[in-house]
């Protein structure tokens, strides 16, 4: 069993040159969990997830009391303002990159054993420099359920 036959394909992408709140808008709305990263050449430079955006106060399950962030009190207004702040701000400046990758004739073990020992959540898969899938942790998870048809 290869990568190919455990990916997630097709898989939605965004330009570096767009925006953090672009990016979070795709991610909730295509309810994804990263989003891998092309340049104006359409190449794979980088991908971005959920903890590439910091902290909205949106996604916290606090009250509008003091919040505390690295040891320290925060208004909520404070959060709200790095918010605004970081949803200006272009993919390509918050993504992770480099990119780690595999092809997607690469062996399901070598992929499991690459993303423990990198500690990788989400793995692009290539045929060649092309981008065609992505697997994830929640993929392996999958394969521990006789008769589920691959998605």
């Amino acid at each position: 069993m290869n990568a190919q036959d455990i990916m997630s394909s097709p898989v939605i992408t965004i330009r570096t040159d767009a925006t953090v709140e672009e990016a979070a808008k795709l991610i909730v709305e295509q309810v994804t969990s990263c989003l891998p990263v092309l340049d104006d050449q359409g190449e794979l430079v980088g991908i971005l997830s959920h903890t590439d955006f910091g902290f909205h106060r949106r996604f916290l399950p606090m009250t509008d009391h003091l919040y505390t962030l690295m040891g320290s009190w925060v208004r909520p207004e404070t959060l709200e303002e790095v918010a605004r702040t970081v949803s200006r701000r272009k993919v390509k400046d918050v993504m992770t990159h480099p990119v780690v990758t595999v092809q997607e004739d690469s062996p399901v073990a070598d992929v499991a054993e690459l993303m423990l020992r990198r500690n990788i959540n989400r793995l692009p898969v290539m045929r060649g420099k092309e981008l065609v899938g992505i697997v994830t942790r929640h993929d392996f998870i999958k394969l521990m359920i006789p008769n589920l048809e691959q998605s």
